[in-house]
């Protein structure tokens, strides 16, 4: 063929978007319980809002952004994340002292393709302003733990870990990791001269051997950082949320200021586990030009969510037809008007427009997994009634139009 995609983004297939509408209509009951309300912002910005909300030194930053030049020479990003967006229009719209928003889209990062990560790839994630205390840690995460529940993800794992570090603890590490070089992958040596935290998370089995004895940023914390973590791990237990603390934890993004958390699977292989993952951030309204607001929030990756989904041979058919009409071609009409009635019911109706043959037209309604079929053919038609089939059982009556409305809804 003349054109194909491009490497690194994917075409969502109907067989395969059940299973995101799923997931997005899951997450957003889950919002809407917690009282946070969707917020939409572009898909293009000024570069500067990533380089300094995210951090020049991030991979994001240096190595993934697709960043361009438009028509008036402005230098301008897909957008690699979404928080930084959402802090942009939390500012310019004066959006109060709180808020608590939830928003939905597309994200776009030049790295290798592999098993749940895309050059496109989409996210749905949660920012709440305003409020600085653990009970807002706690009920962020318990929320998300809620979403993966809603959604049907079962097994996984919630790390925690916080990086509100003492004076002189990235001085000590870096020391420790300086006489570790020997061992450390490329990657990890870069690292060690601009964000030396980082080299903690590394997934190469010989840095991991490396770091083992490093200095835990745990044992390490401010006084009052170390009051609030152990308040969100009191209230993570009193509503029965399991984690594992995980003091080698840090996220790949440098505007977190205190509590982080991920949940990760065995689902996706060890290099693409993390499903959903935030934390805090209290010091990015500020550095982006708001007042000094305490902020926190999470996102989760709707590509990982379903590939788990599928993985774990959970099918979602929210496009099934409730009915399927089989007519006569004499008698289109009447089954286009049946149609429409059914839908003004609430009932998801379909039926082929084409007068096939009644085989055709019932192998047409087998594929699409129909519940019911409604035949109208010219014994119908003197009966003044419909046959309706149950496809599952097989059985088959003659009724009128109330009958199949309660029928189906029954």
């Amino acid at each position: 063929m003349k054109y194909q995609r491009l490497r690194g983004v994917k075409d969502v297939l109907p067989d395969s978007t059940p299973v995101w509408e799923h997931i997005i209509t899951k997450a957003c009951g889950v919002f809407g319980m917690y009282d946070y309300r969707l917020l939409i912002t572009p898909t293009i910005e000024e570069i500067g809002l990533f380089t300094r909300g995210i951090g020049e030194s991030s991979d994001i930053v240096m190595k993934e952004m697709y960043d361009f030049k438009d028509k008036k020479g402005r230098h301008i990003v897909l957008r690699p994340e979404g928080t930084a967006g959402v802090v942009r229009a939390y500012i310019e719209n004066n959006m109060g002292p709180k808020a608590n928003l939830f928003y939905l889209g597309q994200m776009f990062r030049y790295e290798r393709p592999q098993a749940g990560r895309y050059r496109e790839f989409f996210q749905i994630g949660v920012e709440s302003f305003g409020d600085a205390t653990p009970y807002k840690d706690a009920e962020v995460i318990r929320m998300a733990a809620g979403i993966i529940e809603a959604i049907g993800i079962t097994g996984s794992i919630l790390n925690i870990n916080c990086l509100a570090a003492e004076d002189g603890y990235y001085d000590k590490l870096k020391a420790f990791l300086e006489t570790k070089r020997p061992h450390l992958c490329e990657d990890c040596l870069n690292k060690l001269e601009r964000v030396p935290i980082r080299v903690l998370d590394c997934k190469n089995e010989t840095c991991k051997k490396a770091v083992v004895d490093a200095p835990l940023i745990t044992q390490n914390l401010k006084p009052d950082a170390l009051a609030h973590y152990v308040k969100i791990k009191e209230l993570l237990n009193s509503t029965g949320t399991a984690f594992v603390e995980t003091p080698t934890m840090v996220r790949g993004l440098d505007y977190y200021t205190g509590t982080v958390f991920e949940f990760t699977t065995d689902k996706l292989g060890p290099q693409q586990n993390t499903i959903l993952a935030g934390g805090r951030y209290d010091n990015l309204v500020e550095e982006l030009g708001g007042k000094k607001t305490p902020a926190t929030g999470f996102a989760l990756g709707i590509e990982r969510m379903a590939e788990v989904l599928t993985g774990e041979g959970k099918t979602v058919d929210l496009n099934v037809p409730d009915i399927f009409i089989v007519a006569d071609k004499a008698y289109l009409n009447e089954g286009y008007g049946l149609l429409n009635k059914l839908r003004a019911q609430g009932i998801k109706a379909a039926m082929s427009f084409e007068g096939n043959s009644f085989k055709s037209q019932f192998r047409e309604a087998e594929s699409k997994k129909s519940r019911f079929v409604v035949v109208i053919g010219e014994n119908e038609i003197k009966a003044g009634n419909f046959a309706l089939k149950n496809m599952k059982s097989g059985t088959q009556q003659l009724v009128d139009f109330d009958c199949i409305v309660k029928e189906v809804k029954k």
